[in-house]
């Protein structure tokens, strides 16, 4: 019971304290009615330089902050454009592998590969410049492709570089035989259009629309590169051979890495 009652007294005593006194003495009342105006004045101008100061503090601190992030947003830019290009470089090796392939199964080439450094003006890889010449082993004539078939040949060599002139230039014919049927053969040429068309030589010849075309080694070409697949015949009465519409391997609207064919042993 004393434990209680004392806890309970004690209770009573800090509600009390806690509450403030019940009367200020005369001296305190009349410093605080002076000094309130004053501390009031003081108040709002702090609360005035606080709401200037304040949001120029923060906007240095956002603009900082800003800062970084955009150095990250670069620095992430920066990384993927570096995928993309270690990507691009991927793809174009993939690509050269298969001209290799080719490389490979006649073993008594010699070849080297090239980056396309310039090309002439238009959308197709008619004409274009590589970053090897002479003093790589190119020369004129040089057989060019890539690991989707027959690219064109060189056709001016300086020492360290090399202009190629492609198989869709107007300038250019190739002479093939048909996959399916060697015995069947003809020549195409490119076009200002920058397709190919040619003919067959034997007008009996059997040739459909998806016939795969390969050199067939009669012209400064070796034999066995694929070439393009034939997408039209056309048979006009008052013409004695037919005309072949065929669609090249490669693509000639991107071109970035080749293989260069440079003599036999």
């Amino acid at each position: 019971m004393i434990v209680t009652a004392v806890t309970i007294i004690l209770i009573i005593l800090m509600g009390i304290s806690l509450g403030g006194r019940m009367k200020v003495t005369a001296p305190e009342n009349m410093v605080g009615n002076m000094f309130t105006p004053i501390q009031k004045i003081f108040y709002k101008a702090g609360q005035g330089i606080e709401n200037t100061i304040g949001p120029i503090f923060r906007f240095r601190a956002i603009d900082k902050e800003n800062k970084k992030l955009r150095e990250e947003i670069e620095k992430l830019q920066k990384e993927v454009i570096q995928y993309k290009l270690t990507a691009d470089e991927l793809e174009e090796l993939r690509n050269l592998s298969g001209a290799l392939d080719y490389t490979r199964n006649y073993d008594y080439f010699k070849y080297t590969s090239a980056s396309v450094s310039a090309k002439d003006p238009g959308n197709w890889y008619n004409i274009f410049t590589i970053d090897k010449g002479s003093s790589d082993g190119i020369q004129k004539d040089s057989t060019v492709l890539n690991g989707s078939g027959l690219v064109g040949k060189v056709f001016e060599v300086g020492d360290h570089w090399a202009k190629v002139i492609t198989i869709i230039d107007n300038k250019s014919s190739v002479s093939f035989e048909i996959l399916r049927n060697n015995a069947y053969m003809g020549v195409i040429r490119g076009s200002v259009k920058a397709d190919l068309s040619g003919y067959l030589i034997d007008p009996q010849a059997e040739v459909l629309v998806g016939d795969k075309l390969i050199t067939s080694g009669l012209s400064t070409y070796p034999k066995g590169i694929l070439i393009g697949e034939v997408k039209e015949v056309v048979k006009k009465k008052d013409e004695l051979l037919k005309t072949i519409i065929v669609e090249p391997a490669v693509n000639f609207k991107k071109i970035d890495k080749v293989l260069v064919i440079l003599s036999d042993k």
